[in-house]
């Protein structure tokens, strides 16, 4: 059964080579939808299959490009010890994470059929969504650091793209090279993380037995490191000691932070909602937005080994999730709203991490995958039909909208933590982690440290329900604000297929949240854990009611202040925003950090505009020359007919299945699959 692995990963690359067969972009569009279904249900007949063997070692499954016999002398080095690997690698992390990558992307694709309807790049824009599921898919399934960081990287490349759609328009063109060039440095760190470990590890590595049904190591496999870290820090591995873990460590967290968007770098995530809505909703929640979390979640067992470094994390955490949150209470943009409360909740998952409650951390990160989805969809729908994203200029849409509206409410009831919806049950695990204070190993968090970051988790907590509350109240209650050119009685519901997608959002964002309560046996926390066996946290009674006082009560001020405007609330909210200097530099927040960054990024990005002038530009020309001299025997095979091409494309596509079919069963010498 865990050999499905492999088709729920491949299945929706095969599905976006299809793409461009179909002479309609309309057709072409349902390949991708198709391969992304199929592979929704073999991820879910994975994730069943795990669960019922939990108890068991991962799976595994590897395809070796470059091996050497063990008998071959090579002196060691990159030629003897590097062996790049791919493959599937199946765990509770990894099982819980593809079903959810697979149906957002699900969800985004039938959204886009109403949303990106006529749009003239339709093909191309669901060809870089099937090819974004793929991607996303290997790299949740990574068995190794090679194979996560080339899947890291093509991830950050259809992003690119996505921003980049509507490449004639010249916010979209900006906001697509900001997000670019801010993305390079995490990946630097990450490529500098990968080759610290290799040149560590590597040689140690390969002396020791080599797992069943490979012939070597592979020095940067999860598996092997797993055991390498602990032994490193005990002093067994040679030149390698506590500070060779610190810097790997730290380089992982800076990969992350620029990633998911924790400060100082939150503005790309925002810059997302430049291109088209929904890839912006299939980033923000199960793609890009949430790789940095995953991979500080995937490499857990080094951070476990350097603690002091796990308190960064929870810190850096807590700050992003504060700032987040202010930021999201001051903008009047709808879709960066959404983005900056998205940033926030990222944040939290991180304090999870960095205060030793995996479980607690990635499950923050499932339930807020379906929550911000929902809102950004739903967000899209009123977007496209007020034809104006300043919630200003929005009102009414609750009368105009009710299946919009009202998925919009759950979502802001998810992402408030409103009391027994998903986002309650996620946030409390994440109070509770904090309240507890202890590591896998033992290890705790000073007390100050621990102080701040509660202060920090409860303040962002607040601040972000009154931000989700403040958002639907403006948007959707009272009557459509007047302007030039608007007309309120054309507003109409959205279409089938930009409603259908909200209602599984809606019913995930409520009932999920009762897979994660704390102190039950048969939970999340069973699935998915550090070290070898679960945790079963306990049920905490003051993680509770902290929880549900911040989120429902600020839910219920935001609704006196901006719904009922009740005199008094309205007064205490002043009060409390003049008497905190944070809160009142929170509404400087965004746009001051909007402009610095614009300023330096804007230089930044005009390189590769000068690169591509001075150099690409004449280089593509001479090899066009040369393409076309050599093209002009083959063009004559050109017959014309759709079906001969189409005929040519499926063999290509079939050869391509059986030869990776048979590697991966260990038909080629020297290629093998290890479980």
């Amino acid at each position: 059964m865990y050999n499905l692995a492999w088709a729920v990963v491949l299945v929706p690359l095969g599905a976006c080579i299809l793409t461009y067969l179909p002479e309609s972009p309309r057709r072409a569009a349902f390949l991708p939808i198709l391969g992304t279904a199929a592979a929704l249900v073999l991820s879910l007949l994975v994730l069943a299959y795990r669960l019922e063997h939990n108890s068991s070692a991962p799976y595994q499954s590897v395809i070796t490009f470059i091996t050497f016999s063990p008998n071959q002398d090579l002196g060691g080095g990159v030629v003897g010890d590097f062996h790049p690997q791919v493959g599937v690698r199946v765990d509770g992390l990894s099982a819980v994470m593809m079903p959810v990558v697979a149906l957002v992307s699900l969800l985004v694709q039938i959204h886009s059929l109403g949303s990106m309807r006529g749009d003239g790049g339709l093909r191309r824009y669901f060809a870089l969504l099937g090819l974004g599921t793929f991607a996303m898919l290997a790299f949740v399934a990574s068995p190794n650091y090679f194979h996560l960081y080339v899947m890291w990287e093509l991830v950050a490349v259809v992003s690119w793209l996505l921003v980049g759609h509507w490449w004639h328009r010249p916010e979209s063109l900006r906001a697509a090279r900001r997000a670019f060039v801010i993305s390079r440095v995490g990946d630097l760190a990450l490529l500098l993380a990968l080759v610290l470990t290799f040149v560590k590890f590597s040689a140690n590595v390969a002396l020791l037995p080599a797992t069943p049904g490979q012939d070597v190591n592979d020095p940067l496999s999860f598996t092997v490191l797993g055991q390498e870290w602990h032994r490193g820090h005990l002093g067994a591995v040679a030149g390698v000691g506590l500070r060779t873990l610190v810097v790997t460590a730290l380089l992982l967290l800076v990969a992350a932070a620029f990633r998911s968007a924790q400060l100082p770098i939150q503005s790309w995530l925002a810059d997302t909602t430049e291109g088209p809505a929904p890839a912006a909703a299939l980033m923000q929640s199960a793609t890009v937005a949430t790789m940095g979390v995953f991979l500080i979640a995937r490499s857990y067992p080094l951070f476990l080994e350097v603690p002091q470094i796990l308190a960064l994390v929870a810190v850096l955490g807590a700050a992003t999730a504060v700032a987040g949150a202010l930021a999201a209470l001051a903008l009047v943009d709808m879709q960066r709203i959404i983005a900056y409360l998205t940033s926030s909740h990222l944040g939290l998952a991180l304090v999870a991490l960095g205060m030793g409650t995996l479980s607690a951390g990635v499950f923050h990160l499932f339930t807020q995958a379906w929550t911000v989805a929902l809102l950004a969809l739903a967000a899209a729908n009123v977007v496209r039909a007020y034809g104006t994203r300043d919630i200003r200029q929005l009102g009414g849409v609750w009368e105009r909208m009710p299946w919009t509206a009202r998925a919009l409410l759950v979502g802001c009831a998810g992402s408030s933590g409103v009391l027994l919806v998903s986002g309650f049950w996620s946030l409390d695990g994440v109070v509770a982690g904090v309240l507890r204070n202890r590591l896998p190993n033992g290890v705790s968090a000073p007390a100050v440290v621990q102080a701040l970051i509660l202060i920090g988790v409860l303040a962002a907590m607040g601040l972000g329900a009154l931000a989700v509350i403040r958002l639907f109240a403006v948007a959707c209650l009272g009557d459509p604000a007047r302007r030039r050119g608007f007309q309120p009685e054309r507003v109409r519901e959205a279409g089938d297929s930009m409603r259908g997608p909200l209602l599984p959002l809606a019913a995930l964002t409520v009932v999920v949240g009762f897979a994660g309560i704390l102190g039950v046996r048969a939970t999340f926390g069973n699935v998915v854990f550090a070290g070898s066996t679960p945790q079963h946290e306990p049920f905490s009674v003051g993680a509770v009611l902290l929880t549900a006082i911040l989120g429902t009560g600020a839910a219920a001020l935001g609704w006196l202040v901006w719904v009922r405007r009740e005199r008094a609330a309205v007064d205490l909210a002043a009060r409390t925003a003049a008497a905190t200097p944070l809160a009142g530099a929170g509404a400087l927040l965004a746009p001051a950090r909007a402009r610095v960054a614009s300023a330096f990024l804007t230089r930044v990005a005009a390189l590769p505009g000068l690169l591509e002038a001075a150099v690409i530009e004449p280089t593509t020309e001479a090899m066009a020359g040369a393409v076309e001299v050599a093209a002009a025997g083959p063009r004559r095979l050109r017959t014309g007919r759709l079906s001969s091409y189409a005929l040519t494309a499926v063999a290509a596509t079939a050869l391509l299945a059986l030869g990776v079919t048979l590697a991966a069963t260990g038909h080629f010498p020297g290629v093998g699959a290890s479980r």
